[in-house]
């Protein structure tokens, strides 16, 4: 029986070094399959995140600026009423309505700029769906930086709830631009939170209630 000639050591290298490129091969292969899945993951994560802090300092701001000058949002609208004493209509007071609104303004964005800059860490685990993994694996860096551009929307409705009833709203819509940064790379996103600044129901005819100034 003839004996198995051994392989001379240059062939074996080579093989070693070509079982070692296939699996470097295999593994930057997973490591990118990985990394297309797990990165619209992580901006979805990253922004919600980033919205979520903004708004937190918004509504707090706001709050703030309510509890320490409450006569400001009083008395925003009028209401007129018929010979009847039948409400007739309701609309808002524009200089009262927009004192309120540039206060807040006012106040969101003095809120921002004195916020200091957010660093979060993400880890890996945190993005799978895992309670078991959440807190394990390699993290990507998320910084915050809440200065921003900040404007408001005031919306006035009126809605028919019941039969003579109607539901009278004004309310200021504050968008702030922040700046996202996520491994390096800047991202400006749009947090939004909406201040009610009346909300009340009056008895009467649905027509005529409403009015707005042109």
């Amino acid at each position: 029986m003839r004996r198995a000639t051994p392989l001379a050591p240059r062939l074996r290298a080579r093989l070693r070094l070509l079982a070692l490129l296939a699996a470097l091969t295999l593994l930057l292969y997973a490591v990118a399959r990985l990394d297309a899945k797990i990165q619209p993951i992580l901006q979805e994560f990253a922004e919600y995140e980033t919205r979520s802090a903004v708004v937190r300092l918004m509504n707090d701001a706001v709050a703030q600026e309510m509890a320490q000058s409450p006569e400001r949002y009083r008395e925003l609208y009028a209401v007129t009423t018929g010979a009847d004493g039948g409400v007739q209509t309701v609309q808002g007071d524009p200089q009262a309505v927009n004192l309120a609104r540039a206060s807040l303004i006012r106040a969101v964005t003095a809120a921002l700029d004195a916020a200091p800059e957010q660093r979060l860490e993400i880890p890996l685990g945190s993005l799978l769906d895992s309670a078991i993994l959440n807190d394990l694996g390699p993290a990507w860096t998320l910084t915050i930086q809440p200065r921003g551009y900040v404007d408001g929307e005031l919306i006035e409705t009126a809605e028919a709830v019941e039969i003579n009833r109607v539901e009278y709203r004004i309310e200021l819509t504050l968008t702030a631009s922040v700046n996202m940064i996520l491994e390096g790379r800047a991202h400006v996103l749009i947090a939004e939170t909406t201040v009610p600044l009346v909300h009340v129901l009056l008895d009467g005819q649905t027509p005529g209630y409403y009015s707005r100034e042109s």
